[in-house]
């Protein structure tokens, strides 16, 4: 099977890791640390220029991109068990909508969304909001957008909202479901994931993402039929830099083994 991997990243120099490494795309945000928040639209821009040039100089993948996760506020780093985490008021789903527009505008092949009600639910209007801006960038620049919802969907109550949510998504056009089946580790809820990539049927993508390392990848994979993984492939604190590695938190010896362990599948 193939398998594609996404690396989080915050900066341009994340980028350039992810995509000399053999990454399939980054997803770009910032304060990783509190699970990640919208990017601004100059980053977009400047990462979106730098993954067509490694994909014309041919030091990427032929189709690694960009897409930018919207999120207008973090309060928690753990947010499982708190769907008010993705609760969001008029104004704040109006800004996300404007952010979406702005990154696709910028240059994003693609944007993460989320949202739900304080009491467990997918905030269907909310997230249509968001992806409609998303959408009218695309429309006014003539090109598709790819459309993920994050890892809101882990806050939902269990197995059966998660699949539930999957078939909803399938309805609104979204493309992939980032998750790590409502557990701290993905490893850890591979069952639930599993459950998500049957409810989705083939038509949608389930994305593993949550406490994701190399050597999980296999095993993962074998367990759920997940068609994606996702990685923050952060540099432990702490751990020895290389003399000339590049100034960012995105580890190349973490993204390379990631790459590797989904190339021997």
């Amino acid at each position: 099977m193939s398998l594609a991997v996404e690396i989080a990243v915050e900066d341009l120099a994340g980028l350039e890791v992810a995509a000399h490494a053999g990454a399939d795309r980054v997803e770009l945000c910032v304060d990783l640390a509190r699970g990640g928040l919208t990017p601004p639209a100059q980053l977009v821009q400047e990462c979106a220029a730098r993954a067509s040039a490694l994909v014309g100089a041919r030091d990427a993948k032929p189709h690694f991109d960009v897409h930018v996760l919207i999120r207008c506020r973090a309060e928690h780093g753990d947010f499982l068990d708190r769907p008010e985490e993705f609760a969001y008021s008029a104004d704040e789903i109006a800004l996300m909508a404007q952010q979406a527009e702005e990154s696709v505008a910028a240059g994003a092949a693609g944007v993460v969304i989320g949202a739900l009600t304080e009491t467990g639910e997918l905030d269907l209007p909310a997230i249509e909001a968001v992806r409609d801006g998303a959408l009218r960038s695309g429309s006014a620049a003539m090109r598709g957008v790819t459309l993920t919802v994050h890892r809101a969907v882990d806050a939902l109550p269990g197995r059966a909202q998660r699949a539930d949510a999957v078939r909803t998504l399938l309805g609104l056009g979204i493309h992939r479901v980032l998750s790590s089946g409502g557990a701290s580790r993905a490893l850890d809820g591979a069952d639930d994931l599993a459950a998500m990539v049957d409810a989705a049927e083939g038509l949608l993508d389930i994305c593993a993402g949550g406490g994701v390392r190399p050597a999980d990848i296999g095993d993962l994979v074998r367990r759920t039929g997940v068609a994606d993984v996702h990685l923050s492939a952060r540099r432990r604190p702490g751990a020895p830099v290389e003399d000339g590695a590049p100034d960012t938190c995105t580890d190349p010896a973490i993204v390379a083994a990631a790459v590797d362990a989904a190339g021997g599948l």
